[in-house]
């Protein structure tokens, strides 16, 4: 077999190899010779076929079989022999046939860069330093009891806190709105961040009370003909209702599924709270260091197949995320290439510094996913007996290693924040 290997691009090589004919002559033989024991034709008992009828018959068809099988088997050898790392293979196509009978075929292929030794010594990044407080811890439990707060109904003028019951009609470009009868809303005082005038306007007001004031709706506000819009409305309160939090007891904590009390409620919103921590504290890491790899590597090629691939994939996601159309390819393009080329800066980190898989680490990241559910064991068992599961999180767990060896290598600086500052809230 000869190879010859043509650079077209950056990455793209146009590879030919030709086959002796005598390869293949041997292959369609042996194939034919097969077909001529099994073949079963009118005249001729079973396995007594002339071998010059079977070719007449079905020569053509073997040959561009064996030739196929011949084509993808060089290819691989011939990849090999070169050392060639492939991204993909765009086409492969036989040529007309060689001087001296040999077969000629002609691949065109898309290799992977070739990734100088990766130093990450001078790179500068910052870890959180975060602690947990009984303040975050209370925030917390009153985020909770916020998300199972009633309302009762009071006779008093509205303030901050209360739902406020009202009925409203805009005029706005001489058209009434709505045409018949009145919109209806029930917003919180305090929590129309969007629509401060309407705070503002309500604000005093009690039940059966009027006012006629001008406003200026939000531009995504949910009635189309009025959002962003500036009209006269009147407003028309129908109640208002007070807010009433739940009391932080054996009750509230066992409507969490929680059996024990209050403190082992607590004890139980500082563990979610750790936990999301450390996830927020390994987003930051990551995050630094996949930018300042990429920052490094930004003019670095990347192979058009392996992006093609991953806007594919992205656009499964979505459209499985969200049950709608997903955005075109040429929108995702930009992402796609980023993610491929950071893919790979970190598949070469691990594999320049011998960073293997630590099946300890794959087990802890698993019980630690575990132990959100109600039964721990079956979920472990559910991951371990699946292997698509298993690989998800071996990936994680490889780019989390390799993420700490550039944290143990690179310059990082400790950086004291709060749980809140952490969390960006």
């Amino acid at each position: 077999m000869q190879v010859s290997v043509e650079k077209t691009g950056d990455l793209e090589r146009r590879m030919t190899v030709q086959v002796p004919a005598e390869n293949i002559d041997s292959k369609v033989s042996g194939r034919l010779d097969e077909l001529r024991r099994q073949v079963r034709l009118k005249g001729f008992r079973p396995g007594r076929v002339p071998m010059n009828i079977v070719r007449q018959r079905y020569g053509d068809q073997v040959r561009e079989e064996v030739l196929q099988e011949i084509m993808q088997s060089s290819l691989q050898e011939a990849i090999g022999e070169q050392e060639l790392r492939v991204a993909g293979v765009s086409s492969l196509q036989p040529n007309p046939q060689a001087d001296g009978g040999d077969f000629e075929f002609t691949a065109d292929l898309e290799v992977f860069p070739e990734i100088p030794e990766l130093d990450v010594s001078d790179m500068q990044l910052e870890r959180p330093e975060t602690e947990i407080t009984d303040g975050d811890v209370d925030d917390m439990i009153d985020t909770l009891r916020e998300q199972r707060r009633t309302f009762s109904e009071v006779e008093r003028a509205a303030e901050d806190g209360d739902r406020v019951r009202l009925g409203y009609v805009a005029e706005v470009d001489g058209a009434r709105v709505p045409e018949q009868g009145e919109h209806e809303i029930a917003p919180v005082l305090g929590e129309l961040a969007a629509f401060p005038e309407l705070e503002d306007a309500v604000r005093g007001m009690s039940a059966g009370e009027e006012k006629e004031v001008e406003l200026t709706f939000p531009a995504n506000y949910r009635h189309e003909g009025l959002a962003g819009k500036t009209a006269q409305a009147k407003l028309t309160v129908k109640a208002v209702d007070a807010v009433e939090l739940p009391e932080v007891d054996e009750e509230f904590a066992q409507a969490f599924g929680i059996e024990g009390g209050v403190d082992e409620f607590r004890d139980g919103v500082r563990k979610n709270l750790e936990r999301e921590m450390r996830q927020a504290i390994n987003n930051r890491l990551r995050q630094a260091v996949t930018e300042g790899l990429g920052a490094r590597f930004a003019d670095m090629a990347v192979p058009a197949s392996s992006v093609d691939q991953e806007v594919r994939q992205m656009q499964s996601q979505l459209q499985q995320q969200t049950g709608q159309q997903p955005p075109p390819a040429e929108k995702l393009r930009g992402s796609a290439e980023q993610r491929v080329r950071l893919g790979m800066l970190l598949a070469e980190l691990a594999r320049q510094n011998e960073i293997s898989i630590d099946p300890g680490r794959v087990q802890a990241r698993i019980e630690e996913i575990a132990e959100t559910y109600d039964q721990p064991a079956e979920v472990i068992e559910l991951y371990r007996s699946e292997p698509r599961l298993m690989d998800q999180i071996e990936n994680m767990v490889l780019e989390d290693q390799v993420i700490d060896w550039v944290l143990e290598n690179a310059k990082v600086e400790n950086k004291e924040m709060s749980f809140k500052e952490l969390m960006g809230r």
